[in-house]
C-alpha cells in the first residue's frame, strides 16, 4: 500500500486542495536549532495536531505523542468506527447497513480506509502515550512501561533538537482544566532535558477555526483553496450586497516558555501546566474578535 513519508505527506497537502491549510501566523517565535516542545489546543479526535504539521516548520520533522486509550485486539476496531463515523454521515451509513451489499461495500471501504490510516501514521514515527486511568492491574504495567519509553523518545529526539508535540495536560484546552489529575509530562521533559545540559523551549500553538472545522464546513475549505471557485463566491457575495469572509484555519505560534527547574515539585508542574492552559485559552478565546 502506498504511503508517504511525513516531509512528502506534508508536501502533498499543501499542494493539492484535499484539505483546509492552515496560515501560520509568528513563525518568528519559533526557535531553531533548539529543543521545542510544540503545546497545541485540542480536542479528542480533532485535527489540531494535523493543522500544526501544516503549519509548523517541516524539517526537522514534528515527532507527536499520540495517546494510547485502548489496548487489544479490538484497538483496530476502534480505529476503524472512528474512521467511519469521521467520513460518513451517520444518517448514510444507516442507510448502506439496511441492505447486504451497501453494507458490504461500506465495510470494505472502511477497512481499507483504515489499513491505509494506519499504513500512513507507522511512516510518522509517533511516539505512544498512555495517559488514561487503566482498569486492570495488568495495563498498569503496560501504561508505565509505554510511558516510561515515550520519555526516553522524547529525551532522545530533544537531544538531537527534533522537536516533539502534545497537548499540554494530555486533554483539551478549549475549557479551563479543573480535573485534579492533571498530567505533567511537558514539564517533566522539560526538567529532565535540563539535568542534560539543555533548556527546552516550550511553544504554546493555538490553532483556530473560523467556521469550526467540520463534516459540513469541510468543502467550503477546499473550495477556498480553488481560486477560480474562491473568485466566484465572492462575486456572488458582492452581488447579494454581503460581505465575504474567507474560511480560515490559523496556527499562532506564542512566544516560547521555559521551565529550567532540576527537580521540580509536583504542585510546581501542575502550576506550570495550568499557566500553560491560561495562556492557550486567552488567545483561544480573544481570536475570535480580532485579525
Amino acid at each position: 500500500m502506498v504511503s508517504f513519508s511525513y516531509k512528502n505527506f506534508i508536501a502533498l497537502m499543501k499542494a493539492l486542495p484535499l484539505c483546509p491549510l492552515p496560515q501560520a501566523v509568528n513563525w518568528k517565535n519559533i526557535p531553531f536549532n533548539k529543543p521545542v516542545i510544540y503545546v497545541y489546543n485540542h480536542v479528542t479526535r480533532g485535527a489540531e495536531p494535523f493543522f500544526l504539521g501544516l503549519a509548523a516548520p517541516v524539517s526537522p520533522p514534528i515527532r507527536f505523542l499520540a495517546e494510547i486509550t485502548v489496548l487489544g485486539d479490538y484497538l483496530i476496531e476502534r480505529t476503524s468506527r472512528d474512521i467511519k463515523n469521521a467520513v460518513f454521515p451517520g444518517t448514510w451509513q444507516r442507510w448502506m447497513e439496511k441492505y447486504r451489499t451497501t453494507h458490504f461495500i461500506l465495510k470494505k471501504i472502511v477497512d481499507l480506509l483504515t489499513r491505509y490510516f494506519l499504513t500512513q501514521m507507522s511512516r510518522f514515527n509517533l511516539i505512544p502515550v498512555y495517559l488514561h486511568e487503566p482498569e486492570t492491574e495488568e495495563e498498569r504495567l503496560i501504561k508505565r512501561r509505554i510511558n516510561r519509553q515515550a520519555l526516553i523518545d522524547c529525551l532522545s529526539s530533544l537531544g538531537k533538537n527534533i522537536p516533539v508535540a502534545i497537548a499540554p495536560s494530555g486533554g483539551s484546552t478549549h475549557e479551563e482544566a479543573e480535573s485534579a489529575d492533571v498530567q505533567t509530562i511537558v514539564p517533566t521533559l522539560a526538567s529532565l532535558l535540563y539535568k542534560r545540559g539543555k533548556i527546552a523551549r516550550i511553544v504554546p500553538c493555538v490553532i483556530k477555526e473560523r467556521p469550526p472545522v467540520t463534516k459540513k464546513t469541510y468543502l467550503l475549505y477546499l473550495a477556498n483553496r480553488i481560486f477560480l471557485l474562491r473568485w466566484l463566491k465572492r462575486i456572488w457575495y458582492c452581488l447579494m450586497g454581503k460581505p465575504y469572509q474567507r474560511p480560515r484555519v490559523t496556527v499562532e505560534f506564542l512566544p516560547p516558555l521555559t521551565f529550567a527547574r532540576a527537580d521540580p515539585t509536583k504542585a510546581e508542574k501542575i502550576a506550570f501546566v495550568q499557566k500553560l492552559q491560561c495562556l492557550m485559552f486567552e488567545a483561544l478565546g480573544s481570536s475570535y474578535f480580532s485579525d
